[in-house]
């Protein structure tokens, strides 16, 4: 074991604003890491607007017979300040070397400590950001012919294997000034950060106004880190650590909109004057230090071509195949299967308490989906008659056979 690790403490934060369940998924990805050596203590962070929701989770792993210390922390609203509360949770908690900080709806893939130890060996780094990463999608959502159909109307949107920068085929996209530009993304994930960190007296280290792209603000940091070469840091690419739930219709990329954060991003622009000065007119993200993880298993899928800039597969059949590829559709078919039965209980628990709205959107997500569980038919005819929308009902209602013959509400519209 390489003294790094050995000596090294590290702190995982599970941060959550709702849906307790989704929760519960994430944590059992963290614990159940394969073939690691970390030293490593799980933190719940909760940071909702919702006063019940942090009972809710103390319930919910006291109910698994899980020690598990949960924190409560001061939320407005946005996924800001829930990062931002990370790094005082991190400060607070000196005996810890690392912070590796999850969002509580997303997932680790099995090999996820394995990968990050590998690069901790080997470069030491004191903060690591993602490049990219899998993400778990609806089926309206796949774009590529090689996303993977994994159930119940879900898709994987895998990245490939491609050992090279892939920003170089994306330079029209990352490759841009925020100060002067109108729109932009953020284009990493930060996934590990160093006590060292806390030398460099940051204020704010995500957007607490933003919306969506408050993680740009750290990526500003990063990139004003390494022009300064304050610390050690990498982007890295390896798409066997981080999984991406974009699938819950509360979450906040599907919630709300982000016209308004990129003036807020512009509002920092006095604290990074030394990037502008950098990069003056060319604003050239491929500048900053990059580094593929290799796969965890030796048998690397690598017959790759680019054509227009852009990466093909050459042999989609060899590359599903490849064990790389194997268990982390694996792991997300069963992991779908657990969010699919969540969701359903989500609806079941909307109609009982009357939130209809919420209820009839999710019934009709899975439906735009392809969905054939008759369940969720039948779950739409009963948002339909609480709605008085006899239309609804009447379009759905065959669909929603035998299960909504045991409903009394809804038999006098089965012919």
């Amino acid at each position: 074991m390489d003294s790094t690790l050995y000596k090294s403490k590290f702190l995982i934060t599970l941060l959550s604003s709702s849906n307790s369940n989704l929760l519960k998924l994430s944590y059992q990805s963290v614990i159940n890491q394969l073939h690691h050596y970390m030293n490593y203590t799980i933190v719940i962070v909760i940071n909702s607007l919702n006063p019940d929701y942090y009972k809710e989770v103390c319930n919910t792993f006291n109910d698994l017979n899980v020690e598990v210390e949960i924190i409560e922390t001061k939320s407005n609203g946005k996924p800001g300040m829930g990062h931002n509360s990370l790094f005082e949770v991190f400060k607070n908690k000196k005996q810890y070397d690392y912070l590796i900080p999850i969002d509580g709806d997303d997932f680790l893939y099995p090999y996820a400590l394995h990968q990050l130890s590998k690069i901790i060996v080997q470069n030491t780094p004191d903060i690591l950001v993602l490049q990219g990463n899998d993400v778990l999608s609806w089926y309206e959502d796949a774009i590529s012919s090689t996303d993977i159909f994994l159930n119940n109307s879900f898709y994987l949107v895998k990245q490939d294997e491609y050992s090279e920068n892939k920003w170089i085929f994306n330079k029209d996209i990352v490759n841009k000034n925020p100060f002067t530009s109108d729109t932009f993304i953020t284009p990493v994930r930060l996934i590990l950060c160093s006590r060292n960190i806390f030398e460099l007296n940051i204020s704010k280290y995500y957007c607490d106004k933003c919306n969506v792209i408050d993680d740009y603000l750290f990526y500003l940091h990063f990139i004003n880190i390494y022009v300064n070469n304050l610390l050690n840091v990498y982007i890295i690419n390896s798409n066997h650590i981080y999984l991406y739930n974009d699938l819950s219709i509360l979450s906040v990329h599907n919630t709300l909109s982000l016209n308004n954060d990129y003036e807020y991003i512009k509002t920092y622009k006095n604290q990074f004057n030394n990037i502008i000065d950098y990069f003056k007119e060319d604003w050239d993200v491929l500048k900053l230090p990059f580094i593929n993880i290799k796969p965890p298993f030796n048998e690397v899928y690598n017959k790759y071509k680019v054509h227009n800039e852009s990466i093909q597969i050459q042999d989609y059949n060899e590359y599903i195949k490849n064990i790389n590829t194997v268990y982390c559709v694996d792991f997300c078919k069963n992991l779908v299967v657990e969010i699919y039965n969540i969701f359903k209980n989500n609806i079941d628990t909307w109609l009982a308490n009357n939130n209809i709205k919420k209820a009839k959107e999710l019934c009709l997500k899975f439906i735009k989906n392809n969905c054939s569980d008759r369940e969720i038919y039948t779950y739409i005819c009963i948002c339909g008659f609480i709605m008085n929308d006899e239309t609804l009902i009447y379009k759905y209602i065959d669909e929603s056979l035998p299960y909504s013959r045991n409903y009394d509400c809804l038999l006098k519209y089965i012919k």
